[in-house]
């Protein structure tokens, strides 16, 4: 008989305590789980609040963000209990970044029956946990130098503030890496590690410590380049990354570009480089290179009606300079030699270019016109001739010597000289560097 008096006891001490737990999560994914929770206690909802309190789980009591944490919630001594207030205290929980976790604990303050009897709210909080700062503990290396503020610049989503997130510290660990790697150094060791703020005394905030040991740098086997119709015995000599040497990324991408140069000299001005492969021996832990592509068209420039140095060429056209037959660098080619010739007084030159493939491929289009420009494939034109004319109409050399505003006296060229960008000649036109146009400058636009 004592036997069934306890347990009576202790079942109704278990029916009198509901306890509420909510991971504060994303906010779709948090109502999807509080409907069915909030309906496991709707025997409260409308009954009155004896009491509110805010419980820190994991960490030392601290009355200033006890406090904090209180102001954030919708339920309020003296109120009654309402299951929105109780999900949107949560949302302001989670939303205000310094909460991981929470849950509501409900408890009778008063034992008896009857549906109006107060209960005590109890939010348990576990703060989130924030990261104060990241130290690099660095291996010095023996190769090409590691810069530790280099490294510091390739890390994301560690500023102090921040939520600490082991998958943000294990990505920057591979940030890590992958700078190192662009070093040359391929057995390079980065260990993530996190450890309690001195300065810190509530428990919430970490400094993130990576311990980096570079290891060996590699070195080049070998350098191979496959392109065909292209003889790379002249440019072979002049790359950084030889047999023997330190491999780095960055020297990497300037022999790339001495090759895409030796190709332009040759009149192949779009050549086509894939990407250059380094791949790392296991055995021999030396980096080989191999470096593929096609050399593209033989490109011959020529200027109708108006003579350009070479010289002069490289420096206006695209093309030429940086090894490319897209129209959009044909055409800028054009718009530039056209703003050359009006600073030269022919204000009002056109430049058009036209394109002839030969032979022209089953592609070609309306083969010595501009549509042939427009719709040139420098991968279908690899070992056949492009010619690119610009044909120049230069009409008449011009001196703007007067600017005049006529029809009304309520504005003369003094009010509106600085905002013009038609300029009248200039005698220091003839001095660069003191600005101005010798012969003026104006046009159709």
């Amino acid at each position: 008989m004592k036997r069934q008096k306890a347990e009576g006891r202790k079942q109704k001490a278990e029916s009198s305590r509901r306890v509420l737990v909510f991971c504060l999560l994303p906010i779709a994914f948090c109502l999807l789980f509080l409907a069915p929770a909030f309906a496991q206690v709707g025997d409260y909802e409308g009954r009155p609040v004896a009491s509110v309190e805010v419980v820190l789980k994991g960490s030392s009591p601290d009355a200033s963000a006890q406090a904090e944490f209180r102001s954030l919630l919708r339920i309020l001594p003296n109120t009654e209990y309402s299951a929105v207030a109780a999900r949107q205290s949560l949302q302001d929980l989670f939303a205000s970044g310094r909460v991981a976790t929470a849950q509501i604990e409900i408890t009778e303050a008063e034992a008896g029956a009857g549906q109006n009897r107060p209960i005590r709210v109890r939010f348990v909080i576990e703060r989130q946990i924030v990261i104060s700062g990241v130290t690099l503990r660095l291996t010095p290396a023996t190769g090409t130098p590691v810069a530790s503020d280099e490294i510091r610049a390739r890390l994301n989503l560690l500023e102090p503030g921040r939520r600490y997130s082991q998958r943000a510290i294990e990505r920057n660990a591979d940030e890590i890496q992958a700078y190192l790697r662009d070093r040359g150094y391929y057995s390079a060791a980065v260990e993530a590690s996190e450890a309690p703020d001195d300065s810190d005394t509530t428990g919430t905030r970490r400094r993130v410590i990576y311990t980096i040991t570079p290891g060996e740098p590699a070195k080049v086997a070998s350098f191979t380049i496959n392109i065909k119709d292209f003889d790379p015995k002249n440019v072979q000599s002049t790359l950084r990354l030889q047999p023997g040497t330190l491999f780095t990324t960055d020297a990497l991408g300037e022999d790339v570009n001495r090759i895409r140069q030796a190709i332009l000299a040759q009149g192949h001005l779009a050549p086509l480089l894939d990407d250059p492969v380094p791949r790392r021996n296991p055995e021999t832990k030396l980096i080989e290179i191999s470096l593929d592509g096609k050399i593209g068209p033989k490109v011959e420039v020529l200027f109708k009606n108006y003579p350009l140095s070479e010289k002069k060429q490289k420096e206006l056209l695209p093309v030429k300079r940086e090894g490319s037959v897209d129209f959009s660098a044909i055409e800028e080619g054009a718009r530039r030699v056209r703003n050359e010739l009006q600073q030269q007084g022919y204000f009002f030159a056109d430049v058009n270019p036209i394109c002839t493939v030969t032979p022209p491929t089953p592609t070609t289009i309306d083969n010595g016109t501009v549509e042939t420009c427009q719709n040139l494939s420098a991968a279908e034109l690899s070992g056949e001739t492009l010619n690119i004319t610009y044909e120049v109409v230069l009409r008449r050399r011009l001196k703007l010597t007067e600017i005049r505003i006529t029809g009304t006296n309520k504005l003369s060229v003094i009010d509106v000289e600085e905002e013009l960008k038609t300029q009248k000649a200039s005698a220091a036109g003839f001095l660069p560097f003191l600005g101005g146009y010798g012969r003026g400058f104006t046009n159709n636009a």
